[in-house]
């Protein structure tokens, strides 16, 4: 991802999302640690697009985030830094488990019934972790 999409990513980020994503990884393993390293968190201007668009639905409404589109993307995060590569082919998460050794890419997706999906990409260095619509993936 670009630098600039970076940049978005620190300024727009509500860093209390970031905190749940570590409290459901906390959750769901007890473990305080991710099992790789994850690197900088970038994400698509698309993703923060809906994300946004999401969170005004939700003041609108003043229903809480559970359930929202960025609980989902966060927990999608934590799952990916859990090594559950989501609904990808079982060749993708045998290649995900082997570079987990080897130092390639990891990647994942998550499909929701509302929602788009996400898909997720650790970078072979471990410097970055993209996450971003699925749609994003496929246009290369």
């Amino acid at each position: 991802m670009a630098k600039q999409e970076q940049k978005e990513l620190a300024e727009n980020l509500d860093s209390i999302s970031l905190r749940e994503s570590h409290k459901e990884r906390r959750r769901l393993t007890g473990k305080k640690k991710f099992k790789f390293e994850i690197g900088t968190i970038a994400a698509s201007e698309k993703l923060l697009d809906q994300m946004e668009k999401t969170r005004k639905v939700m003041l609108e409404r003043d229903r809480t985030p559970d359930g929202s589109f960025i609980s989902f993307v966060w927990k999608s995060f934590a799952r990916h830094c859990l090594c559950d590569w989501g609904d990808v082919s079982q060749e993708e998460k045998d290649n995900n488990n082997k570079a987990l050794k080897s130092g390639e890419q990891l990647f994942s997706s998550y499909k929701h019934t509302k929602y788009p999906t996400i898909c997720i990409l650790t970078e072979a260095d471990r410097s970055q972790t993209g996450i971003g619509l699925s749609e994003e993936f496929s246009e290369g």
